[in-house]
Parts: structure tokens; C-alpha cells; sequence
């Protein structure tokens, strides 16, 4: 979540791109689909494993879908331009895809480090 309006405010203020109803800038890309996407999926990832199969197989789905639905809303109701949200889905899901591997790395170290070496 910290590495969010790391990554976001930089770039909307280099862009400063106004929004579709004010003249107002610093709308690309968007924060808030951002925030909801990165909390979202960044909560998916870790409830799954710990919910077993099941919850494997209904977290990520569910928060791709309150992602998609937050970007959507924010568009339809004139806060952000379609490109804004795309913008920060991709952002986003560069920064979540680092954090899984990382995730992953560590699962990895941890899993050599359990063995059996008892005196």
C-alpha cells in the first residue's frame, strides 16, 4: 500500500493531465483505482493461503471483480478518462506481479530452511 502514491503522485504530476469534468490536473493515473485494486488483490493474496483450496479459488476472482468495478464506477460517474484507470491497472498489476514473486521467493527460502537438520 506504501508503494502506491510512491509510484502514483509522481507520475501525476509530470502528466498533469486534467480531468473530464474540471480543468483541474493530476488525474492520470488514478489513485483510487490504484489504492482499491493494490488492497483488493494485495488482501486476495493473503487470505489464499491460508483459507486452503477453496479459498484459492474465490479470493483473487473476487477481488479482480470489486477492482474492475471500482475503475468502472469512477469512470461512469465522470471522475476519471478510461485511460486513467487502465493506466493504473497496469501499474498496478506490474507492482502486484513484483510482490508475488517476492512472495514466492521467500515461500522458496522458507520451504529449504524447514528441513531436517536436528543434531
Amino acid at each position: 500500500m506504501a508503494a502506491v502514491p510512491v509510484l502514483v503522485m509522481p507520475l501525476k504530476l509530470w502528466i498533469d493531465r486534467p480531468g473530464p469534468l474540471t480543468a483541474e490536473s493530476g488525474y492520470y493515473p488514478s489513485g483510487h483505482t490504484a489504492t482499491a485494486m493494490v488492497a483488493y488483490c494485495g488482501a486476495a493474496l493473503l487470505l489464499a493461503p491460508r483459507t486452503g483450496r477453496a479459498g484459492r479459488g474465490w479470493a483473487m476472482p473476487v477481488a479482480v471483480v470489486l477492482s474492475a468495478a471500482t475503475g468502472i464506477g469512477l469512470v461512469l460517474r465522470g471522475y476519471h478518462w478510461p485511460l486513467d484507470v487502465l493506466g493504473s491497472w497496469l501499474l498496478c498489476g506490474m507492482l502486484l506481479a513484483l510482490l508475488v514473486a517476492a512472495l514466492r521467493r521467500i515461500d522458496s527460502r522458507g520451504a529449504a530452511g524447514s528441513g531436517t537438520d536436528a543434531p
